[in-house]
């Protein structure tokens, strides 16, 4: 088990909301860093109009929703209250349930649809970011809209869009409200962008909130301690509407505080549930024991903070049918988990060799993909493929720093791996995010003689890693999202459903040597 890292609670002067030049990576203030224009491609880094596949438009009307992205993260509500004003409020028709979190809200947003879907409910799902098609936002009972319904949807708002000046994430958010109240959707599942307070997401008048951690993520925008991070999510908060959260007991005063002034009713899943804590203490299946009942014979998912997740959706849910009258588990909620989606959450995508994707860009989220990785069995070699983004402080925590030592370590290949995005590191940001790790890399050519490598580009960079793999070996592809969305780009997969069955990693694998899966802007 690696180490755990020390962490800043305490308030200290940040920027804040307030305060930051959004968009805006430490690169464009570094006069000796890369020259890759960065600056003019702010918001989210896989949203724009002059970027590579995965990363593009499939039509006219998506790629004016993309170009809306070049004005960067614009926090605030009085856009998209107004933009959704204009489309006769539907968000007053919808049973909202949002989650929050640093690390955990898309996993249980997905948590909370599936188990809804089986009790019988029609629902829409809102997740963010997409992995390789932005309409894979929008789902109703799992299928994501139709990609002619959302061109049509995007080109009818844009007017009013225009008309506000609203942002491509208002705009996207308003799409998904509007399609959900078309559809005469039961639920509607949500996770908030980014924070919480001036996010679109809190413009929807919910029927609850969940919280599942806070952690150090987005500071530059949410504040550099957890206390102003965590402050900046508790902003959704309202009178009446009650909030389960999974947070950490260092931050459980604050989330306190902060419920009684709002008026919230407050569930503390720590103080109300109990669990096998680490997959290792349920081999095969576990139980939850909430305050009235006990959940029996729950499948163990991908890491133990999925069990958190599905521990706080359940939670949430058991609740709320005392609260309002009416069943909203399913029958047996073992089995419904058990035909759980969850696209890039530790997610094993091909077998024989095992490849594993998890979208974990921060250091929570590295910690426990990196930590299951390390201590899963594997007869062949561990080998651990990285991309990141620019923008993400990987470095600044020492203990977090000696963590991905310690793990790399007990690892076989670390293989860095530049996205094809103006925010991704560079082979030379990569080496030296290595070497703070305590890593040498060394050359591409000689990846199986030597522990870490960075190849000069991705397409080389798989190139080499699949001519050289055995099928005992383990792969994790981790990093971003960005990353996993890349990688599986290049492995041919357009849409997330051709990964919701393992496939044999020996005939996908193959596209990865044709002339074609090179580098380049296709």
């Amino acid at each position: 088990m690696v180490c755990r890292r020390p962490r800043r609670v305490g308030d200290t002067p940040a920027a804040g909301l307030a305060g930051m030049a959004l968009g805006r990576s430490r690169r464009d203030e570094d006069p000796k860093s890369p020259s890759l224009d960065s600056s003019a491609h702010p918001g989210e880094p896989g949203v724009g109009l002059d970027l590579a596949p995965p990363f593009v438009a499939g039509d006219d009307e998506t790629r004016w929703l993309f170009s809306l992205n070049r004005f960067g993260i614009r926090p605030g509500l009085t856009r998209i209250e107004g933009l959704l004003a204009d489309l006769g409020n539907p968000q007053r028709t919808l049973r909202t349930l949002v989650t929050a979190g640093t690390n955990g809200k898309g996993s249980t947003t997905r948590i909370l649809s599936r188990l809804l879907q089986d009790a019988g409910y029609k629902v829409a799902t809102y997740t963010s970011p997409h992995l390789l098609r932005v309409h894979e936002r929008i789902e109703i009972n799992d299928q994501a809209v139709p990609v002619s319904d959302f061109a049509a949807r995007v080109k009818a708002i844009r007017p009013l869009t225009e008309k506000h000046g609203a942002s491509w994430f208002e705009t996207l958010t308003a799409v998904a409200v509007q399609y959900a109240h078309d559809e005469g959707v039961d639920f509607f599942c949500c996770e908030t962008g980014l924070g919480g307070r001036l996010d679109a997401s809190n413009a929807l008048p919910a029927l609850a909130i969940l919280l599942t951690t806070v952690d150090l993520d987005h500071q530059r925008i949410l504040g550099e301690t957890l206390t102003e991070i965590c402050a900046e999510k508790l902003g959704l908060l309202k009178k009446g509407v009650p909030v389960f959260t999974g947070i950490s007991e260092e931050l459980r005063g604050q989330v306190f505080i902060s419920a009684v002034t709002a008026g919230s009713p407050c569930f503390f899943l720590d103080e109300l549930a109990r669990w096998p804590q680490e997959n290792g203490d349920a081999a095969v299946e576990w139980d939850l024991v909430l305050r009235e009942q006990v959940i029996r014979g729950l499948p163990v998912l991908q890491t133990p903070a999925m069990a958190r997740n599905v521990a706080l959706a359940l939670l949430a849910l058991t609740e709320l049918e005392q609260s309002l009258g009416e069943k909203l588990l399913p029958v047996d909620p073992a089995a419904s988990l058990g035909n759980l989606f969850l696209p890039g959450r530790y997610q094993q995508v091909l077998s024989n060799p095992t490849w594993i994707f998890d979208t974990a860009h921060n250091p929570q989220a590295l910690g426990s993909a990196l930590t299951e990785f390390q201590k899963a069995p594997c007869a062949g070699r561990r080998v651990v493929l990285f991309g990141a983004m620019y923008d993400k402080d990987l470095t600044t925590e020492m203990g977090f720093t000696a963590e991905m030592s310690e793990f790399f370590t007990g690892c076989d290949h670390l293989v860095g791996l530049p996205v094809n995005l103006p925010r991704s590191r560079t082979p030379q940001e990569l080496a030296e995010l290595f070497r703070q790790w305590g890593q040498q890399p060394g050359e591409l050519s000689d990846l199986w003689q030597i522990h870490c490598t960075v190849a000069p580009d991705m397409a080389s960079g798989l190139r080499a890693v699949a001519a050289g793999l055995q099928p005992d070996d383990r792969v994790l592809v981790t990093g971003s999202c960005f990353t996993v969305a890349e990688v599986l780009h290049r492995l041919g997969m357009t849409e997330l459903d051709q990964t919701r069955d393992v496939r044999a990693a020996g005939p996908v694998l193959q596209i990865l040597m044709e002339p074609s899966a090179d580098g380049g802007r296709e």
